[in-house]
């Protein structure tokens, strides 16, 4: 593979002096006056939402690739939905990460050195180390060659919000030399990935959009392009309460009143609710929980709609298969609370009434509601 950058795989590190000739003109006033132009980006942008991919047909060559990618910026700091910049920037990382897996070492980290990382390659025979990798109930141990550095800060900086609650990236797992973090290259690209996705949202942020009129009805279109993508993902909403006496449904499982969550899954709950990105450690304890209340695969997955990297496909494989649906039909208890509390998911320093699961908690908090409004439909 070559050394050299190609920007239609990632147009995120392209800069003005990298294609002055895109510059004479802003971008987002080229593509919204061509309509050509404007129709591809349209339909480029309806492909992230609904697959969650930059789709590399809607692209021609490494010039409308930056040319696109600057326009979109510019669109998405003028709709100000910080749901759809994140799936968009999502939508990014993931495309790039695939191209990133057949890239050589020092491309990998010429690229993160352009993004503002400190990447560093060994190129030398550099130790291989063991490192035990655990997974379904199954332990073994690999020798891994970690040629790939960064300096602790940005290791830390870039694992700290979306990685934090995935052991796989505890430093206990890494050699870590003279102030710097030595990683496999799965991992470096997985931080790279990382990486792209925080880049791009400092992009929309640090994005001036012109205030031609031409400009604006292309952000009307994709307000409308918004809206009809927010309609399809729509959650149904599940109305229980009021209609149960009991916290057990007559067909089985529990009554489902999102007030009576115990914190951790609260919290995830409203992560979801409000565009943010649950680690896959929170999504795995929610699906678990809900399944474990009663919940079937198409109302857990409902939870979920709204997630920017959403794919219905993946998402319902792995929802099922917590769900004891498939692969070994075993169905997922979410973690107990001393676990939860230990990886950060847990919100709260005290323990909750009721037990030492979200599960049990859930139960007992469903319990204590109850026995009080019996107690005032008696006195009423």
């Amino acid at each position: 593979m070559s050394t050299r950058i190609n920007y239609t795989h990632y147009p995120f590190s392209a800069t003005q002096r990298d294609f002055p000739g895109l510059f004479v003109e802003k971008p987002s006033i080229l593509v919204s006056t061509s309509s050509e132009l404007r129709a591809r980006l349209l339909n480029m942008l309806k492909g992230v939402l609904d697959g969650g991919e930059i789709s590399m047909e809607s692209t021609l060559d490494p010039e409308e690739s930056v040319l696109f990618y600057y326009a979109l910026l510019d669109v998405l700091k003028s709709i100000g939905d910080s749901r759809v910049v994140s799936r968009v920037a999502l939508a990014y990382s993931k495309t790039a990460s695939k191209y990133l897996s057949e890239e050589k070492g020092e491309l990998l980290v010429l690229l993160a050195n352009k993004l503002g990382l400190n990447a560093g390659y060994e190129t030398s025979d550099y130790p291989r180390i063991p490192r035990v990798l655990s997974g379904l109930g199954r332990v073994s141990v690999k020798m891994v060659s970690y040629q790939y550095s960064l300096p602790i800060n940005q290791y830390l900086e870039l694992v700290s919000k979306r990685l934090l609650h995935d052991p796989t990236y505890s430093l206990v797992n890494y050699f870590i030399w003279s102030g710097r973090v030595y990683v496999d290259r799965s991992t470096f690209i997985r931080i790279l990935e990382e990486h792209i996705y925080n880049t791009i949202i400092n992009h929309v942020a640090q994005a001036e959009p012109p205030e031609a009129v031409d400009y604006s009805s292309l952000i009307e279109e994709v307000r409308s392009i918004v809206s009809k993508y927010y309609e399809k993902i729509a959650a149904k909403p599940r109305v229980v309460e009021g209609e149960s006496k009991s916290p057990y449904l007559p067909g089985g499982g529990l009554v489902l009143i999102e007030d009576l969550f115990p914190p951790c899954m609260k919290k995830v709950v409203e992560a979801l609710k409000t565009g943010g990105n649950p680690s896959h450690v929170e999504r795995f304890n929610l699906a678990a929980f809900l399944g474990q209340i009663g919940l079937g695969a198409d109302e857990v997955l409902d939870y979920f709609r709204n997630t920017p990297d959403f794919n219905e496909k993946i998402a319902r494989y792995q929802v099922e298969h917590i769900l004891g649906l498939r692969g070994g039909r075993k169905k997922y208890m979410p973690y107990g609370c001393e676990k939860l509390k230990s990886i950060g998911i847990c919100p709260i320093t005290e323990q909750c009434k009721g037990g030492k699961n979200p599960l049990a908690v859930y139960k007992y908090n469903l319990r204590e509601y109850f026995k009080k409004r019996g107690e005032e439909e008696k006195e009423a």
